[in-house]
């Protein structure tokens, strides 16, 4: 017998388990499928498909994580306008790290709220936290906007 007879047999076997326990809950009853006989010399034509190992996926290493942040950071620095402090010396650099640690607050409460979403442990504690987050980042930027026009 081949695979992938057994793996047809073993389905036909499960199909007809679960029609057996409907059929038990609906009170009727259903005779039971018997499994398909394919004998050995038959060979199929269709391609046989490589079936991979189910994978345990383990977590990223800090290490791995490291450059998707550091982007992050260099996108924001720039966002920010961190270099236009540096060509004209007349403006200080409070705005800017002040502007910098705002985005990076919002930031954090958009990666809490992402967890949040896909996972299923402390969903609601992810969610909470990070839609706070991203309120008090917004309150920041509108209390830096303030001080601008001063």
């Amino acid at each position: 017998m081949t695979k992938w007879a057994r793996i047809r047999k073993r389905k036909e076997r499960k199909r007809a388990e679960e029609a057996l326990r409907r059929s038990e809950a609906e009170g009727k009853e259903v005779k039971l499928v018997e499994p398909e006989n394919v004998s050995e010399n038959i060979q199929h034509s269709q391609k046989t498909e490589k079936l991979e190992d189910a994978k345990i996926s383990k977590p990223n290493t800090i290490l791995s994580q490291i450059p998707r942040y550091a982007y992050l950071l260099a996108f924001f620095a720039l966002l920010a306008g961190i270099f236009y402090p540096m060509i004209t010396h007349q403006t200080p650099f409070d705005g800017v790290i002040q502007g910098i640690a705002t985005l990076f607050l919002g930031l954090a409460g958009a990666i809490l709220l992402f967890k949040g979403v896909t996972s299923d442990k402390r969903r609601g504690v992810f969610i909470a936290i990070g839609f706070a987050l991203i309120a008090i980042s917004l309150a920041l930027i509108f209390m830096l906007q303030e001080q601008a026009k001063i």
